[in-house]
């Protein structure tokens, strides 16, 4: 299976889930955390690249004059055009794309931005490349994703139990990794901003639909590092009211396009 397919696999399971008031991903704490470093004004045009079910889209919208929505997974898509107009959200239109060669000409947007999808890509660099060219001139690049451990065993197991978790998962990049793509494509990154975020280690596997097998493999590894204090999973696991829940290093990282 080619990866963009097994991009579209996983998310075609996972598009209904995306709804979940409850989700991580949705809590306004984290969203708010995004948009105050956005550059967001009534008159702009905005890029949410791999916009999934448009999350983030929905949150910008009403600060911007349009979002486009570009994503490969049609489900996503769907998903997300039934969500906008149960919230009565019309400056999002959505496109069905390969990110890694987005159909807008160069300079079309000013602020171009993607949320928790680099983990995916197998050429991270190209789609921030990508990125930058259909940004204007002294536009803005943003980047939110979660990071790995810049210490290299760490690194290591920990996009391992996220590859077992969901297959089209590639590897979440170091910060100074990521602050490295920007600078190859001429962006000085003038935010970069970390959060450590608490999950609940069920409700991370249930929105994969990862196989009860794996699933178990995964929450043992957890509950071995816990109860005998290794192997180190790279995950900063612990229990909160008896609920098993881990640690996962967010970051946004945004530059403006010279």
């Amino acid at each position: 299976m080619q990866h963009q397919q097994r991009i579209q696999h996983e998310f075609k399971k996972q598009a209904a889930g995306f709804a979940q008031s409850d989700l991580t991903l949705n809590r306004g704490e984290y969203i708010n955390w995004i948009l105050t470093s956005l550059q967001l004004r009534p008159d702009a045009r905005v890029l949410d690249v791999a916009a999934g079910t448009g999350i983030l889209s929905r949150a910008m919208a009403p600060y911007v004059h349009e979002v486009i929505a570009v994503d490969i997974t049609e489900e996503m898509i769907q998903e997300g055009m039934r969500q906008n107009e149960q919230s009565g959200t019309t400056n999002i239109s959505y496109r069905q794309a390969d990110v890694a060669s987005l159909p807008f000409d160069e300079g079309t947007f000013d602020v171009v931005v993607c949320r928790f999808a680099f983990h995916h890509f197998t050429d991270p660099v190209l789609v921030l490349g990508e990125m930058a060219r259909v940004c204007k001139p002294s536009g803005q690049v943003a980047v939110v994703d979660m990071i790995s451990s810049e210490e290299p065993q760490l690194y290591e197991r920990y996009n391992h139990y996220e590859r077992l978790r969901d297959p089209s998962h590639t590897f979440c990049p170091r910060p100074t990794e990521l602050a490295g793509w920007f600078a190859e494509h001429g962006m000085q990154v003038s935010v970069a901003e970390h959060v450590r975020v608490d999950v609940n280690v069920a409700a991370w596997l249930t929105l994969t639909q990862t196989p009860s097998n794996v699933r178990s493999q995964i929450e043992q590894a957890i509950r071995n590092e816990l109860a005998h204090g290794g192997p180190v999973t790279g995950m900063e696991p612990f229990q909160q009211d008896d609920v098993l829940m881990f640690k996962q290093h967010w970051t946004k990282m945004m530059a403006v396009k010279p």
